[in-house]
């Protein structure tokens, strides 16, 4: 969750750099961009388990266009954008991850 809130702050704050400098554009996408990160890594917290589902489709995303750099030969920028899918894949596919998002009440909100 925190590596979602860490990752929509820094777009967030790319988009306000771009602004500044006349990228409007830009801007505005890394904004919406940001703000999405920001919103799944709260519906993460919250336990929703659709929230979870849409990162792990997201890590597999971001894993073929960083195979499709690797291809193409720009190693340490494959190498960049294949570790943060990985982590984020990793911390919702273990073991604990999975159990932490079952236990929820019936209602749909958290147990204690």
């Amino acid at each position: 969750m925190i590596l979602l809130y860490v990752g929509g702050a820094l777009t967030l704050v790319s988009a306000l750099s771009g602004l500044a400098v006349g990228a409007l554009l830009r801007g505005a996408i890394y904004a919406v961009l940001g703000g999405f990160y920001l919103f799944l890594g709260r519906k993460v917290q919250q336990r929703r388990s659709w929230a979870r589902r849409v990162v792990l489709v997201l890590c597999g995303i971001g894993v073929a266009l960083a195979v499709v750099r690797l291809i193409g030969g720009g190693v340490p920028a494959a190498v960049t954008a294949l570790a943060w899918p990985l982590v984020y894949a990793i911390l919702l596919s273990g073991r604990a991850a999975r159990a932490w998002f079952a236990d929820r009440m019936p209602d749909g909100g958290a147990s204690a």
